[in-house]
């Protein structure tokens, strides 16, 4: 239970950041300022990553490895992103 809680958490907060009105602002700003960490920080997929690597150090480690968490979060960031956008285009949700 508490992996899948910490999944849904870095799935939240990747698409939070990488989404969001909330962030547009500072996404914007960053890649005024730098291309390469504007695309970092507007990918699913990198973002993820960094989200698994905050939450191994802040909340717990599923894996008790901080590289694998990161992966970890990479990848389940990436798979429900793709979910949920397969969804939002195929059903209109």
């Amino acid at each position: 239970m508490n992996l899948l809680c910490w999944i849904l958490v870095s799935f939240g907060m990747t698409t939070i950041i990488t989404l969001s009105k909330l962030f547009e602002p500072i996404r914007v700003g960053i890649k005024e300022k730098s291309n390469f960490f504007g695309e970092m920080i507007n990918c699913n997929l990198c973002m993820g990553f960094w989200v698994g690597l905050i939450l191994n150090l802040t909340y717990f480690s599923p894996t008790g490895n901080m590289f694998f968490d990161a992966c970890l979060a990479s990848a389940a960031c990436w798979v429900l992103y793709c979910i949920t956008w397969f969804m939002a285009l195929r059903y209109g949700v």
